[in-house]
């Protein structure tokens, strides 16, 4: 059996339930069948008997919650090997979200390119070397809560054609006007760039309050010296505005 693990940070709240559970149901299964080819020991069995269904990741989501503890906040790391084994641990986790809402969280742009067909860019999975490196070389250690003013809390990565792609835990967006019509919107880095499509990425698109464009890196330098709002997001932390360190 592959020590890689298909990997989902689920954010369970006594008060909103398990948030995207179906957009992270859907994720891990289709990553499932099509990283079984690389990693499965049994290819026909995993993709015909062991993928677990959306009923089978509830049940088990739901079990450890309850033995967490139904009225406390946590996450939720569902793990599955290819051999079709589900694990969850549950963390408890403090609310953070109303910090992330309220300040701006200082992030750095990578210091070289990341190679966009790195499959694991487009995977959740316990492989996390790509984004790991990134964090190494701007000196930053284990993703944990920000650490204060002037620390970086995250890395922006851009692919080898200078298009920005995500941070090493997170989405990115930037404020934009419409040329045609000259309102403002938010826009991301589409697929093709080399990064994962987030839950909250894909909740925030089909909600419509997202258009998908490549941008630049010198797009997103040129956003933050022109003081335009940028922001961070995944299903954890949700929404959070950044201001990019130059």
């Amino acid at each position: 059996m592959t020590t890689v693990q298909l990997l989902e940070t689920i954010l369970y709240d006594p008060k909103e339930g398990v948030f995207l559970l179906d957009y992270h149901c859907d994720r891990m299964i289709a990553s499932a069948k099509e990283l079984a080819v690389f990693f499965s020991n049994n290819q026909e069995a995993f993709l015909q008997d062991l993928i677990p269904t959306r009923s089978e990741i509830s049940n088990k989501l739901d079990a450890a919650i309850r033995n967490a503890g139904k009225d406390t906040r946590q996450r939720l790391r569902v793990l599955l090997d290819f051999d079709g084994a589900i694990s969850i641990q549950s963390s408890h986790l403090r609310s953070e979200t109303k910090s992330f809402k309220h300040s701006s969280i200082l992030v750095v742009l990578d210091k070289q390119a990341t190679h966009s067909d790195n499959m694991f860019l487009k995977h959740k999975t316990t492989e996390r070397e790509v984004y790991n490196e990134a964090r190494t070389r701007l000196g930053l250690g284990p993703v944990g809560a920000p650490m204060g003013d002037n620390v970086p809390f995250d890395v922006i990565m851009y692919n080898e054609q200078d298009e920005v792609m995500e941070a090493t835990i997170a989405n990115i967006a930037i404020e934009v006007e419409n040329p045609e019509s000259g309102a403002l919107e938010w826009i991301t880095p589409p697929l093709s760039s080399g990064l994962l499509n987030g839950t909250m990425r894909r909740k925030l698109l089909e909600a419509g309050e997202l258009k998908e464009r490549v941008i630049t890196v010198s797009e997103l330098k040129k956003a933050a010296a022109e003081g335009r709002r940028i922001k961070c997001f995944n299903s954890v932390r949700k929404e959070y505005p950044v201001t990019l360190k130059c």
